[in-house]
């Protein structure tokens, strides 16, 4: 019987020594990170190409879809409550659209959307390009 518990006591040490020492063997260590010139020069063209965007990615707020009437009746509407919001028509056949601000986050636009809509008008934020 005592052979048998020595055994166990012998077995149970010698997993506890080896789990240690594989858990202190995993703490040292040196990373290196090897980079090629030519991925380099690929993301310094990209930055560059970047910089010279005239237009990005944004969101406009559309009041009016409708007839040429209708589209200068609402851009006047609207002007006569929001006198500093930027403001364009558009035509694509064949209706006429009336846009509202540039965004350039979601956020943002959501919260000229809240305004506008207490202000009795039906509108929606769509994403588009924007000038930068």
């Amino acid at each position: 019987m005592k052979t048998k518990s020595t055994r166990y006591t012998f077995f149970i040490f010698f997993l506890i020594f080896f789990t240690s020492i594989c858990v202190s063997a995993q703490n040292d260590g040196i990373i290196t990170v090897k980079s090629n010139e030519k991925i380099k020069h690929i993301i310094a063209k990209k930055k560059a190409y970047n910089k010279n965007l005239k237009k990005i990615k944004g969101f406009k707020i559309q009041l009016f879809n409708g007839s040429e009437n209708g589209a200068y009746s609402v851009r006047d509407e609207f002007l006569s409550q929001f006198p500093e919001t930027k403001i364009e028509i558009k035509f694509s056949s064949p209706e006429w659209k009336v846009w509202v601000g540039s965004y350039k986050s979601q956020l943002e636009a959501d919260r000229s959307l809240k305004e506008i809509n207490e202000a009795q008008f039906n509108a929606f934020v769509f994403a588009t390009e924007i000038n930068k």
